[in-house]
């Protein structure tokens, strides 16, 4: 049986919700590690929240063959309530898409003393080049970006694996144990409108309604594995990252060897690129679909906000992501009311 589908829908899955803060493992850190071995307990409730949405987006998407989350949440609701979404998915995915090309420049900047402005530039006229041919380019990136994430992230775990096999039962100092429940769901929240934007894009991808589940649990068990390890590196390390260390995966990965902390710097620009090449994709299908422009010619839209990523990379996260966070919450209500209202009607 042929399951390109599915491995390329959950690639796309995967790599639209790893963006910088999770491949730094600053997110793990804040979200899991901080309450030990519970935090476990948290990413596998993550990893189960992230297969149910998944499923239910990705299944509805492909039924309704829909273009932008728009199709997907017509049945909500309609006149000014759906105005109101398509205007916040629009910001969303402008938005989201510089803060990762800030990313990048920043990254390149700090690492490799290339020009922020420039690098900005060209990495979005990469984008636009490499999204022109649409959700079949978009797959194949992802593919190859997540592949090399997630064996760069294992290898740079098997090293803190060697140095400390004792790990679970020899450090058991965490600053707390109670409260990793709420975390993991406001973790999801954050992550809930950008699941919602991407997933509901691709539903021309494949007619096979089937390959939501699939593509939902290679998903969901990806972002499981690659979180369990960041969790696992940044625990063992937890007493050096937690004294104000900005980018625990790179800080761990020089301690081992110059090469492991360039080849880290690779993971974390994989990162803000499947990020990025997600939301362009999203919002370019989108707004080619509401109004009625070619896919090709909207890819161009993305030049617009490029003056924004002048704003710093953590000044942009620290303002906008918290207001992302709080309307994803109301985004999930949104779909679970749809999910039991389906379930009336059917």
């Amino acid at each position: 049986m042929n399951f390109n589908d599915e491995i390329s829908l959950g690639a796309i899955y995967i790599g639209a919700l790893i963006g910088a803060g999770f491949a730094s493992g600053q997110e793990i850190m804040s979200f899991f590690t901080i309450y030990g071995k519970k935090g476990l307990l948290g990413i596998i409730t993550a990893a189960i929240l992230f297969f149910l949405f998944g499923y239910f987006i990705l299944r509805q998407a492909i039924r309704l063959q829909s273009q932008c989350a728009e199709d997907v949440l017509l049945q909500i609701g309609k006149g000014r309530l759906m105005f109101i979404i398509d205007i916040y998915m629009d910001i969303f995915c402008l938005a989201g898409y510089y803060i990762m090309l800030s990313g990048c420049g920043a990254v390149l900047k700090e690492c490799m003393n290339f020009d922020y402005i420039l690098t900005v530039l060209i990495l979005n006229i990469v984008i636009v080049m490499c999204l022109k041919n649409g959700v079949s380019s978009l797959a194949r990136l992802n593919k190859l970006l997540v592949s090399i994430m997630i064996i760069i992230t294992l290898f740079i775990g098997l090293c803190c694996l060697k140095e400390n096999p004792d790990i679970l039962s020899g450090i058991k100092t965490v600053p707390s144990e109670k409260g990793w429940l709420a975390s993991s769901l406001i973790y999801v929240s954050y992550n809930i409108t950008l699941a919602l934007v991407v997933l509901s894009s691709l539903g021309t991808y494949t007619n096979r309604e089937s390959a939501a589940l699939g593509a939902a649990i290679i998903g969901a068990l990806g972002l499981m594995a690659m979180a369990v390890v960041m969790w696992f590196i940044t625990f063992v390390n937890y007493a050096s990252l937690s004294a104000g260390v900005q980018i625990p995966l790179l800080w761990v990965a020089r301690r081992y060897h110059y090469l492991l902390y360039l080849i880290s710097i690779l993971v974390l620009l994989s990162a803000m690129l499947t990020t990025a090449l997600s939301l362009g994709f999203s919002f370019s299908r989108g707004f080619a679909h509401r109004f009625g422009i070619n896919y090709r010619n909207a890819l161009n839209l993305l030049f617009i906000g490029i003056p924004l990523t002048k704003f710093s990379f953590a000044s942009l996260i620290n303002k906008i992501y918290p207001l992302f966070g709080i309307i994803g919450i109301f985004l999930g209500i949104l779909l679970v009311i749809r999910r039991v209202l389906s379930i009336k009607i059917e």
